[in-house]
C-alpha cells in the first residue's frame, strides 16, 4: 500500500472509524487514541491489506476499532494517562474530603464497604459470568443496551432485564453481609 491510498482510506473512513469508537467509549479524546490506534495498524499491515474490496476493508476497520475500543475500557490502558488541571483539583478536593473525616472508624467502614462490594462482584462473576460482564458494560463503561445486546445477541429488552436482576441480587448480597 503507497501513502496516497493510505491517506485515501484514513480520510474515507477516519469518520466512521470514530463513531463506533465514541459510541462505545462515550469519550470523543479516547475515541480519537482508538481511531489512530487503528490506521496505526492498518498502515504498519501494509500490503497485507486488500484496499480494492471496499466492504472487507470496511469490515477489518470495524473489527479493529471495536476490539481497540473494547481494549480502552480496560483501566489498564488508562493507568498512564496524564491528568489535567480539572482532574488534579478535583483529586485533591477529593483527598481534602477524606482528610476531613472525623474519625478513623469512618475510614474502616469506608475500606470495608468497598472490600465487601469487590467480594459481591466477584461472587457474581463466578455465578453468572454474562450478567455479570453485561451489567459492567452497561452501567460501568456506560455503553449502550443496544450494542451490547448485539455483541451479547440477545435483545435489547434482554439486556434491561438482565440489568434489573444483577442490580436486585447485588442488593440482597449487599444486604446479607450487612446482617
Amino acid at each position: 500500500m503507497e501513502n496516497t491510498d493510505f491517506g485515501q482510506i484514513y480520510a474515507e473512513y477516519r469518520s466512521y472509524s470514530m463513531r463506533i469508537a465514541n459510541i462505545i467509549l462515550g469519550n470523543e479524546d479516547e475515541a480519537e487514541d482508538v481511531c489512530q490506534d487503528v490506521f496505526e495498524i492498518i498502515y504498519n499491515m501494509g500490503s497485507r491489506v486488500d484496499i480494492s474490496n471496499r466492504k472487507k476493508l470496511k469490515s477489518l476497520i470495524t473489527t479493529i476499532t471495536f476490539h481497540k475500543a473494547m481494549d480502552y475500557c480496560k483501566t489498564g490502558y488508562k493507568k498512564y494517562e496524564c491528568a489535567n488541571s480539572d482532574m488534579i483539583e478535583q483529586v485533591t478536593d477529593i483527598k481534602e474530603l477524606d482528610s476531613q473525616k472525623e474519625s478513623v472508624d469512618e475510614e474502616i467502614m469506608a475500606l470495608e464497604t468497598k472490600l465487601n462490594v469487590n467480594c459481591i462482584f466477584q461472587k457474581l462473576r463466578k455465578k453468572n459470568e454474562v450478567n455479570y460482564y453485561i451489567f459492567v458494560y452497561v452501567k460501568i463503561y456506560d455503553i449502550p443496551p443496544r450494542l451490547v445486546a448485539d455483541w451479547f445477541h440477545i435483545s435489547e429488552n434482554n439486556v434491561n432485564n438482565r440489568i434489573m436482576r444483577t442490580r436486585r441480587w447485588l442488593v440482597r448480597e449487599y444486604n446479607k453481609l450487612l446482617q
